[in-house]
């Protein structure tokens, strides 16, 4: 699969790969169609991270090879409090693991979804969050499309 090659490197420069046994699942904390995402604990370090877990064979059929690379690539090369940071990156047969900061709270379409309605603060603070996290892409050379 072509996706391998990229997904065999480690972030931070450790001498063990890093596996899956590695971490221990708290729980599942969203589904997608590609996969799922489960908070897990760093078993070496107690550290609390996202992982979400996408399936090869879904991604292959659907054809996401390109942007599961430039997902991982950009995650990995950004640095800005208001997008997310790659912390580890690895695969196994059936599986690409991408390991993230944990935010918790939820993304910001669940609570628009709960709330139906932000008062103008809100909208003023997460209008600035957002418009700061694109600025930082487009000055990466990265044009987000949603």
């Amino acid at each position: 699969m072509e996706i391998d090659s990229y997904f065999t490197k480690n972030l931070n420069d450790q001498n063990k790969k890093l596996t899956v046994d590695d971490f221990e699942t708290v729980k599942v904390i969203g589904r997608g169609s590609y996969g799922k995402v489960v908070l897990v604990k760093k078993t070496d370090s107690d550290e609390i991270l996202a992982m979400k877990i996408l399936k090869k064979k879904e991604m292959i059929l659907r054809k996401q090879e390109n942007h599961i690379k430039n997902e991982r690539k950009i995650m990995e090369m950004i640095d800005h409090p208001f997008i997310i940071k790659l912390e580890y990156a690895f695969q196994n047969n059936k599986n690409l693991y991408l390991c993230t900061q944990f935010c918790p709270g939820g993304e910001l379409f669940f609570h628009m979804q709960k709330i139906h309605r932000f008062n103008e603060c809100a909208i003023k603070f997460y209008t600035a969050q957002v418009i700061l996290g694109i600025d930082c892409l487009h000055k990466n050379n990265v044009i987000y499309r949603e």
